[in-house]
């Protein structure tokens, strides 16, 4: 079992993110933000990045593992990224 964790679809559906096509090994899920896109991609090496893709730049915020939701949610505010559920 591994000691990292990734965010469920179930999860990230919930934050508003639609999961879109990806390469073998990844599995990517997008939402609009305010001033572009958000990106997740989940690596099957329990890896994960976090893009953010503003006025036409890619902006990396995050690549590494993480170790709970808990961690994950921080994550989500340290970039200034809602980690709410979303009702609409």
């Amino acid at each position: 079992m591994s000691a990292f964790y990734q965010p469920t679809a179930a999860l990230l559906r919930a934050f508003g993110f639609t999961q879109f096509a990806s390469p073998a090994g990844q599995t990517r899920y997008s939402r609009p933000s305010e001033c572009g896109q958000e990106t997740i991609v989940l690596y099957s090496d329990d890896e994960l990045t976090l893009l953010e893709a503003v006025n036409g730049q890619l902006l990396y915020c995050f690549q590494g593992r993480i170790a709970s939701e808990a961690e994950f949610r921080v994550l989500l505010r340290q970039v200034n990224w809602p980690a709410e559920v979303q009702t609409t």
